[in-house]
């Protein structure tokens, strides 16, 4: 997932030299190969050439397809998972661990019109059984909703095997379940600027924490810098003024769905939306400012960033 993994277990005694950390290391390569966009053969990319025809998947597929389906609808569709083929007219094509490994989709941006007159959306997704029907011209793409459902996955089967508390972090999309470590899990919220500050610290018991940003990825394109958080209203990387938005949420994809939605609103509108979703979060504006809901206002701070005042010395 051209991330770095971190996974840490809580154990008893008697699972002190369990093995279970492989079997979750097989799941995550198996979501890998089922998800990834760069795969000739895995099935995000074979339902992106399913040409309105139903797929057969994984079950973990359905699975992700049903969390997509779901963060769009509680993000008010700013979290749009369908964005693909503007993403890569905007240059990020290829896998930034392999630029061997490249994004194919197929030719022209064919969609049907809806019984409705309209161009097919999220909710025009079909799943029977062990298959998956995109509407023709759709194209899906797992990037930050599957590290996050990934971890939460991770988890899930980590307890399962015998682990008495787990964390698990994707690129930092961050899952966690079980019993926690005295005090919690201690989450690091970054300044995304080019020397990574640090904003503080936050202490999460369970669930999921997930950071959107615009600076995380970013390359040149046709003479401009470009990042990978698509506006699903222009087709093009936003101009939003944050930099990052970190959300805490009941599980890692739902934080991540929401991260990338509230990072959309921009400064003036951030902390409206997390309220009004009953999110706990922390955004970065691109002229230094600080900004948490009121849960989070006594974060623990760095010392090098106190409260609107600027970027990190």
């Amino acid at each position: 997932m051209a991330s770095e993994l971190q996974l840490v277990a809580i154990t008893s005694d008697d699972h002190q030299g369990s093995d279970f950390w492989r079997g979750t290391l097989e799941l995550l390569d198996r979501l890998e190969s089922a998800w990834s966009r760069f795969l000739p053969d895995s099935d995000v990319t074979r339902l992106n050439h399913g040409h309105g025809r139903p797929v057969d998947v994984d079950s973990s597929t359905i699975t992700l397809v049903d969390a997509m389906v779901r963060a769009w609808h509680l993000t008010d569709h700013r979290f749009d998972p369908t964005t693909l083929r503007a993403l890569t007219r905007a240059g990020y094509s290829a896998s930034i661990v392999d630029p061997l490994l490249v994004t194919m989709l197929p030719s022209g941006d064919l969609r049907f019109e809806d019984a409705a007159g309209g161009q097919p959306t999220m909710d025009d997704i079909a799943v029977s059984g062990h298959a998956i029907r995109l509407p023709a011209g759709m194209t899906i793409d797992a990037g930050g909703i599957g590290k996050g459902l990934a971890a939460d996955l991770a988890v899930a089967h980590a307890l399962e095997s015998g682990a008495d508390g787990v964390m698990v972090s994707i690129g930092g999309d961050v899952a966690m379940g079980g019993r926690p470590p005295e005090g919690g899990w201690t989450i690091l919220v970054e300044c995304p600027v080019p020397d990574n500050g640090l904003v503080g610290t936050i202490a999460v018991s369970a669930g999921g924490v997930a950071t959107s940003s615009t600076r995380s990825r970013r390359w040149w394109h046709e003479g401009a810098e470009q990042h990978h958080v698509i506006d699903p209203w222009t087709g093009a990387p936003s101009t939003t003024d944050l930099w990052s938005v970190t959300v805490v949420a009941r599980s890692g994809w739902l934080a991540e769905a929401h991260a990338t939605a509230a990072l959309l609103a921009g400064s003036n509108h951030v902390l409206d939306y997390l309220d009004r979703n009953g999110l706990s979060g922390v955004a970065v504006a691109e002229d230094g400012r600080v900004m948490a809901t009121e849960d989070l206002s006594r974060l623990e701070r760095s010392p090098s960033m106190a409260p609107n005042s600027g970027a990190p010395r």
